[in-house]
């Protein structure tokens, strides 16, 4: 039997399209009782990913965290909205506040669970370099979990989807540490985000994501934002984030974290076993959506990482014209090479020490973090 993802077109965030858009995507997996029942406490895991404006299509539309929110409560279950934003520094109160994470639980009457408060729990994991990791209790202990992602690009891992909204079951800043006992090469941490899908897998019961305004380019949150008209659903996410891929005109399995799901056995990672259910993809204006440059990381064997990393690279670097000094990547990076010393006290990154995360440039609040690339990487893959 075929793993089925459903698709579903809904071309805006009014309240009742969307409502009826994600009950459909539901009801064509087998309806929201197929997966949640009578007296339990489901945890719907949106991606917070910083205090944006949900137009910005960085974080998981609130009508969509909405219309998940009415489907488990018909259900008769009580559900649960919680993260650990990565951009929570300032507090995450501004975090629920500017993604309208607040609003919706203050009108759905439901509970926001801030991972951070909530206690954490080390899982060991089996993984080459990390021996195991540190898990938000939410998630860990929650009856089950419906895992909300946004549509994006992302800068280090290509993609950004169902499996990897899970890092942000990690809580606070330990999310930039594990970046850096990890080298720059995307296996490594594709299976260190297959280790932590593993942990979750038996818990999540259901992912949906958010594609009506997705984002393309340079993610995951300085890309540039595409009206999709799409909503994905499926029981398994990595079958979701196989078939998301797979229509947005990739080869899934040259997707390192996907490559390093099917060498886990953590999902359906091909095509041919999965059922598109619902709209037709010739629906969807899906054309030359724009991956951001796969560099280096993919291309270099690990044992050459180090030595061809002096001629092949890619690091950022702060534009202090646009920077407002908030300090934001100076906390993030793992590795603490980004100093205040630049013009007027304002960060700038020391590149020899860099490791190439990108947390600050996913985490700047003013998209001020360029990415800046050798002569020879921009050769190689072409920029």
């Amino acid at each position: 039997m075929k793993t089925k993802v459903s698709l579903v077109k809904c071309g805006s965030y009014e309240q009742k399209t969307v409502m009826d858009a994600v009950r459909r995507a539901v009801d064509l997996l087998g309806g929201i009782r197929a997966f949640v029942k009578p007296g339990e406490k489901i945890l719907l895991k949106p991606n917070l990913l910083s205090a944006k404006e949900p137009e910005r299509a960085i974080t998981t539309h609130p009508e969509i965290v909405r219309a998940v929110i009415r489907l488990v409560k018909e259900a008769g279950a009580t559900p649960l909205v919680g993260d650990s934003p990565g951009g929570a520094v300032k507090g995450v109160e501004r975090v629920w506040e500017k993604t309208g994470m607040k609003r919706i639980a203050e009108e759905e009457g439901v509970e926001l669970v801030n991972f951070e408060t909530a206690g954490a729990t080390e899982k060991k994991i089996d993984h080459p370099i990390l021996s195991s990791i540190h898990l938000s209790n939410a998630a860990l202990y929650a009856d089950g979990i419906i895992n909300l992602p946004k549509l994006k690009t992302h800068g280090f891992t290509v993609y950004t989807g169902a499996v990897k909204n899970f890092y942000g079951c990690i809580p606070g800043l330990r999310k930039a540490e594990y970046h850096k006992p990890i080298p720059p090469h995307t296996d490594d941490f594709g299976y260190l985000l297959t280790e932590i899908y593993l942990q979750f897998k038996d818990r999540v019961r259901l992912n949906l994501i958010d594609g009506i305004l997705g984002m393309e380019g340079n993610g995951p949150s300085s890309g540039e934002v595409r009206k999709m008209d799409m909503l994905l659903a499926s029981a398994d996410a990595v079958a979701l984030d196989t078939a998301t891929t797979s229509l947005l005109g990739a080869a899934p399995h040259k997707i390192r974290t996907i490559h390093c799901l099917s060498k886990k056995a953590a999902g359906e990672t091909t095509m041919q076993r999965i059922e598109i259910a619902g709209d037709k993809p010739s629906e969807f204006a899906l054309e030359n959506f724009k991956f951001p440059p796969t560099w280096f990381y993919n291309f270099i064997p690990r044992p050459l990482v180090k030595l061809l990393g002096k001629f092949i690279w890619l690091k950022p670097v702060v534009m202090t014209d646009i920077c407002t000094n908030c300090q934001m990547c100076v906390r993030s990076c793992p590795v603490q090479t980004i100093k205040s010393k630049g013009k007027g006290g304002k960060p700038e990154v020391e590149p020899e020490n860099c490791i190439s995360c990108l947390c600050c440039h996913e985490l700047c609040p003013s998209d001020a973090i360029a990415l800046r690339s050798s002569r020879l990487a921009r050769l190689v893959i072409r920029q």
